[in-house]
């Protein structure tokens, strides 16, 4: 009897044991597999809520653009046209999964949709988000709709409210995304299963959901478990989740969408996750139950034949046995679980490459969009006639010809498109430089003319200095100014109110330096890098509220490595950034410019400013463009200089340019030091002073104390400011004058010519080589009253056609002719009061036709005459000046800007004149 108990005692330990490895395998087994499964519902939780979060960003930034839209209509309703409908099909074509961007009114009725043109009747479905935009939302994302036309899937609305110029809610603009962009997104993911997508909004409405509930129009998830307790508890987490929609058990997770208050929710269903669980569980069991009856087979078989030891030896026998067992299947568990870990981590390697491709195709696209240049001027001019109804409404049998005008336009600029697209897919070494000789000092005079604009209306002021040592350069003209116009609009652009943005180029070691130095933001040390690759913006979050794409550095340090030079950045926060380029000496070229020659026409720069169409010049024509001119020695000798500005850069800057001119100069910081000069013994011809120059004296006054001190000494002033440079400089005395900052390289020489002439006697300052000043004139006696009368000369047919139609109510009276003799012929025999003239016909070409009405007698031969134009390089510009033109109008042509300027110079030749 106690043997039997024995045996069985041993029987019931290794029996327990048994079970409980079991057990433990079962357990540990479960907990491995339910973090797996939570583990993938949180990696497909963040990867849906980017998605989320890029789908509804572009929607964002979608219907931001076509609020401004509305907002440079004047209200919803001036926005119903083909024009603002294309802009709108534009935005829309932006947001990602887009049904379509509509624009509705104060009380919901549609105005606007870029689907459709005239729009589909359809008033906004949205009652809870109409009432949170009146009620001062910026967006508000809605819940799914349905598609009213049917078989169409659901939709979710992205809205923002509109404004007019009072702030006063005028109506919402909504872009409807299509939700299976975001349901179906699942199926880039790869998952084994058929998991849940859930996107709500904050307060738990459905607005995509896969798999759908039945009608899951107006559903809400609000009374389940997440929007209850756990999105109190945290932004993200994961949990084991019974749906409040279908009932379905689920190993879910959960995650707050940045910025827009969204909630995403992925997930699998529980039974479906942990099929491979009971698997292996069912496959233990059965193994346990086998190896069970097994030993108490053995057990009782020992009990009967063997002896105590026998027995026991079996046991130990089979407990080594499952011990072994159990180690393969944990090296097996393992092996498989690095397995998975290492397909994990390819996975995430294919997403990155694929990232990376877009990523590149983004830069190619945006580089390509960076060179483009659209001529459009037909098709602007007529697409604007159509839009205006000049015409009539919409029908007249004039449109017709409109419109083919526009398509035969469209289609020369859809050649130049593809040209410029065969170019960029030549991958390396795509751009190729035209190069010759070039003239540093103009581009940079270009580049600053170019920008002052800007730089006025940022408060920033800007100069250049070049020293003549460095003007003359071989090289790609064209991409010298846009290097020079990249530099200076980044500099610009991150410098704030108040501050200056310093160009110089000078000889460093034998090689040309151009330096751009600003006194802006600055860039942090880790990024310093990082700026130079495309689309890559500093860190600090000032430099990340300017616009821009990114790639203004990179494309200008491109350009600079194609000259065989470098790009450096030099930057602390705070005081500034100095951008160094260092072409190589051989760049260098040992003299002027030949006389008239000329390089290749300058091009925009690749951050253009940011002016309208309409923010042309106040002059009647646009300012001359630099000329090649040799450096200016007057024949009296060179002068003795006073100079005067509490800007150190600024002050060597121009201390040098004049010593490079040959003249002599003492330099002042400010005007103490300055009055010590005047009190003393030092022959002086000229003051040269800033007029700003905190704190103490400025240079008003010290002019005042010089005329005192050195009675007769000429004196110029200099200010950056609109209001000193406008300002008549009779107030200080008659041998005081003004000159703005920056300086352009002429304007000093014909301020040093004057002075020198005047000190050499001569009483007319010099005059800009090739502008010529015609005499003043009157009108023609036998004028008669009326509108004023212009003629026209235009050798295209089309163009001919596009001005009249330009001019047509406009007040003036116009002849067309088709070539410079028509012209000189009209001139001949009629009165008028201004000529149009295309530079490029056939036969007598504009410039000559200018030539021939220059020759004729008072008044015909003083007619003022302006060239129309498609170029805009020095070399045409110089031509139109010594032709006798005063002035041009650029194609394409923008009707304002053209009436403007006929208005000008009409005004312009009445005030010289004398006449009303």
């Amino acid at each position: 009897m106690g043997r039997f108990l024995r045996g069985a005692l041993v029987m019931v330990v290794v029996l327990a044991a048994l079970a409980g490895n079991a057990g433990h395998r079962i357990y540990h087994d479960y907990q491995d597999t339910l973090q797996r499964r939570f583990a993938m519902v949180r990696d497909m939780a963040r990867l849906v809520d980017d998605h989320v979060h890029r789908t509804v960003r572009t929607a964002d930034v979608a219907l931001d653009q076509t609020a401004a839209m509305v907002a440079e209509a004047g209200g919803p309703q001036k926005v119903r046209d083909l024009k603002h409908w294309t802009r709108l099909r534009e935005y829309a074509a932006q947001v990602e999964g887009a049904d379509a961007i509509w624009i509705y009114d104060a009380d919901g009725r549609t105005v606007l949709e870029s689907a459709s043109f005239p729009n589909r009747i359809a008033d906004f479905a949205d009652p809870s988000g109409l009432e949170a935009l009146r009620g001062g939302a910026r967006l508000h994302v809605g819940a799914a709709q349905t598609v009213r036309s049917g078989g169409q899937p659901p939709v979710f609305p992205v809205s923002r409210p509109l404004y007019d110029d009072e702030g006063r809610f005028v109506g919402m603009a909504s872009a409807t995304i299509r939700v299976d962009s975001l349901t179906d997104f699942y199926a880039l993911l790869g998952v084994e299963f058929d998991p849940l997508i859930g996107v709500y909004g904050p307060a738990g409405e459905v607005i995509a959901r896969r798999p759908p509930p039945l009608e899951s129009a107006g559903k809400s998830v609000a009374g389940g478990l997440v929007f209850q307790s756990k999105l109190r508890e945290a932004p993200e987490g994961q949990l084991l989740l019974q749906s409040v929609l279908d009932g379905v058990s689920r190993i879910a997770a959960y995650r707050t969408v940045r910025d827009y208050g969204l909630v995403v929710l992925t997930g699998i269903g529980r039974d479906e996750a942990m099929a491979d669980w009971r698997t292996r569980t069912l496959h233990t069991v059965l193994e346990t139950i086998v190896g069970l009856l097994a030993i108490l087979a053995m057990l009782g078989w020992g009990l009967r034949y063997l002896d105590r030891e026998r027995k026991a030896q079996v046991a130990l026998a089979e407990a080594r046995s499952a011990v072994e067992r159990t180690s393969a299947e944990r090296d097996e568990t393992a092996r498989l679980a690095a397995e998975l870990d290492k397909a994990r981590d390819m996975a995430e390697t294919a997403r990155r490459a694929a990232e990376a491709a877009n990523h590149d195709k983004s830069e190619f696209l945006a580089g390509l969009s960076h060179e483009l240049r659209t001529p459009l001027n037909a098709v602007i001019g007529f697409s604007d006639l159509i839009a205006r109804e000049a015409e009539g409404p919409v029908g007249t049998p004039s449109y017709r010809q409109y419109a083919a005008n526009v398509r035969d336009s469209g289609q020369h600029v859809l050649e130049l498109i593809n040209e410029i697209l065969d170019h960029a897919r030549a991958e390396a070494g795509a751009l190729a430089l035209e190069e010759g000789p070039c003239d540093l000092e103009d581009a940079a005079d270009f580049a600053v003319r170019m920008l002052t604009p800007r730089a006025e209306h940022a408060g920033v002021l800007l100069s250049a200095v070049v020293e003549p040592a460095v003007r003359n350069l071989h090289g790609d003209d064209r991409r010298i100014r846009q290097i020079l116009l990249n530099l200076i609009a980044n500099a610009v652009k991150y410098t704030p109110s108040g501050g200056s943005v310093t160009l110089s180029a000078a000889l460093d070691d034998g090689m040309p330096v151009i330096r751009v130095i600003d006194t802006g933001l600055g860039i942090p040390a880790e990024d310093l890098d990082r700026v130079l690759e495309p689309f890559a913006r500093a860190g600090n979050a000032a430099s990340r509220e300017a616009e821009g794409t990114g790639l203004g550095l990179p494309l200008t340090k491109r350009l600079v490595e194609l000259h065989g030079g470098t790009l450096s950045l030099r930057s602390t926060l705070g005081v500034g950034t100095t951008v160094t380029v260092r072409l190589p000496a051989s760049r260098l070229l040992p003299a002027a410019l030949p006389s008239g020659e000329t390089c290749a026409p300058p091009v925009e720069p690749a951050a253009a400013p940011d002016k309208a169409p309409d923010t042309a010049p106040d002059s009647a024509a646009p300012p001359p463009a630099p000329a090649a001119v040799p450096s200016w020695a007057p024949s009296s000798g060179p002068l003795s200089v006073l100079l005067v500005d509490d800007d150190p850069t600024v002050r060597d800057m121009v201390a040098g340019l004049l010593r490079g001119w040959g003249h002599r100069v003492i330099a002042a910081a400010n005007a103490n030091e300055a009055l010590v000069v005047l009190d003393g013994p030092e022959p002086l011809d000229l003051l040269l002073s800033d007029v700003v120059m905190p704190p103490g004296m400025d240079g008003t006054e010290l002019a005042r104390h010089a005329a005192r001190m050195r009675p007769g000494l000429p004196v110029l002033l200099a200010s950056g400011f609109a209001a000193h440079a406008a300002g008549t400089p009779s107030a200080f005395g008659p041998d005081v004058a003004m000159i703005a900052k920056p300086f352009a390289i002429d304007d000093l020489r014909r301020q040093l010519a004057r002075i020198a002439a005047r000190q050499g006697g001569s009483a007319r300052p010099a005059t800009a080589a090739g502008s010529p000043s015609p005499p003043p004139t009157d009108r023609p006696a036998n004028r008669s009253p009326g509108p004023p009368r212009l003629l026209i000369a235009e050798d295209l047919a089309i163009n001919r056609e596009l001005l009249a139609a330009l001019f047509r109510d406009s007040g003036y009276a116009i002849d067309l002719v088709a070539d410079g003799t028509a012209a000189v012929e009209a001139v001949e025999a009629g009165d008028y009061d201004l000529v149009l003239m295309d530079v490029q016909m056939p036969g007598m070409d504009g410039l000559e036709a200018s030539r021939a009405i220059r020759a004729m007698p008072p008044p015909r031969g003083d007619l003022p005459i302006l060239a129309l134009t498609a170029g805009s390089s020095q070399e045409e510009r110089r031509e139109c000046r010594e032709a006798g033109m005063n002035g041009h109008v650029g194609k394409p042509y923008d009707r304002e800007i053209l009436l403007r300027q006929v208005a000008r110079m009409l005004d312009a030749t009445r005030s010289r004149t004398g006449t009303a």
